[in-house]
This record gives C-alpha cells, sequence and structure tokens, in this order.
C-alpha cells in the first residue's frame, strides 16, 4: 500500500520538476531574446568618418541652405551643447527646482537628455551632448555602410537597418515619438516663454539630401 503511493508522489514531484525546467528555460531564452534587441553606442567618431568634412560636396543641406556636412551642422546646433547648458546658469537654477545637486554628475535624471546613452554599453563621452544616435539610434549593429550606407530609397535595406537598431526618422512619427522623449513642456529646463515643440520646425538641424522619400 505505501508502495504503491510512492511511486505517483514521485512521479507527480518528477513532473513538477520537468515542468519547472521547462519554465526556466523558456524564461531564459525570452531573456535572451529581449536582450538580443538591444543595441550598443558607438561615439560620434565612427558617424564623422564617413559623415565628416568629405560629404560637404555631395548634396545634403544644411540650414543655411548650401550643401554641408551633417557633423558640421550637428557641431553648430544647441543639441550639441546640451551637456555644457547642464551648467550654466539656467541649468543650475532648472536642476535646484528638480531638486538635483548636480546636474552632470553621474546618475543624474538629467543626463538622460542632455548626454546621449547614459549609462548604457558604449555610450558616448556625456560632452558630445545630444549627438548623433539620440536621433538615429545606437549605432553597433547598423553602423556598417553595407548596412545603413546603401539603403538609398530601398525599403527592404531599411527594414533590415531599422532590424539593427536604426531609427526610420524619415517617418514624421517615428522622428517625433523620438523627440518627444526628452522635449516635453513639464522639464524643470523649460524656459520661459518657450514655445511648445514642433517636430516639423527641423530647420536648425537639416543636414540631409533634398526631397527624400519616405519608404
Amino acid at each position: 500500500m505505501n508502495r504503491a503511493m510512492k511511486t505517483p508522489s514521485r512521479s507527480i514531484w518528477d513532473s513538477l520538476a520537468i515542468c519547472g525546467a521547462m519554465i526556466v528555460s523558456i524564461s531564459l531564452s525570452f531573456a535572451m531574446h529581449a536582450n538580443a534587441g538591444d543595441h550598443a553606442f558607438v561615439g560620434e567618431s565612427q558617424c564623422e568618418d564617413c559623415h565628416g568634412p568629405k560629404e560637404a560636396a555631395k548634396n545634403f543641406m544644411g540650414p543655411s541652405g548650401s550643401a554641408v556636412n551633417p557633423v558640421a551642422v550637428w557641431q553648430q546646433d544647441p543639441h550639441h551643447k546640451a551637456f555644457d547648458a547642464l551648467s550654466n546658469d539656467w541649468g543650475k537654477k532648472a536642476a535646484a527646482k528638480a531638486n538635483v545637486s548636480d546636474a552632470a554628475a553621474e546618475g543624474s535624471m538629467c543626463l538622460k537628455c542632455h548626454a546621449t546613452g547614459t549609462g548604457s554599453e558604449g555610450a558616448p563621452d556625456p560632452s558630445e551632448g545630444v549627438s548623433c544616435e539620440a536621433c538615429h539610434g545606437a549605432a553597433a549593429d547598423w553602423v556598417k555602410k553595407s548596412v545603413h550606407g546603401e539603403i538609398a530609397d530601398d525599403a527592404s535595406k531599411m527594414q533590415v537597418a531599422t532590424a539593427a537598431g536604426l531609427l526610420d526618422v524619415r517617418k514624421m512619427d517615428i522622428r517625433e515619438k523620438n523627440c518627444r522623449g526628452c522635449h516635453v513642456t513639464d522639464r524643470p529646463c523649460l524656459k520661459p516663454g518657450e514655445k511648445a515643440f514642433d517636430v516639423k520646425n527641423d530647420s536648425k538641424f537639416r543636414h540631409w539630401r533634398n526631397n527624400i522619400p519616405v519608404i
């Protein structure tokens, strides 16, 4: 009688153990899959290798309406100085308003928007401010020319690049969603009289060729 009762009991525990192992296996598999979707940063210097001075002769439209290299446009844009803004007079006032003792210190809530990729793998130096990858996505998996440099107007190539982490900012909804991650009206650093964010007002940071079609 006792022997007969032990067998099903052991069977139940064996089944539970198998189920537990399956759950752990599935969980690990899901975690690995989820982590595979993360992308590391590379920093502005790798972007400048191709999008620096030698691009000026190509048809990239700058804020003045003439051809210019994209990195030069970014270096003239206020986003480039976003980190420095944390230590100017207004930055200090905004930090005090948010009860942040040092807005530029590691772990500061302000760095989320004022320094691209802060706290992430391969994050650019905070001094780069809001750099290329803030708008275009962490580039480690798409920075190769073979991945993003030959997209032109090919939808299939764009799909490959976006799967590798490139943000398709040709699409206004994607661009706006990305920008509004920081450009909100309830942030402590909003200046008095500052206009509400409008993603369509892109003249100050325009650095792409004319008439790029959405694909």
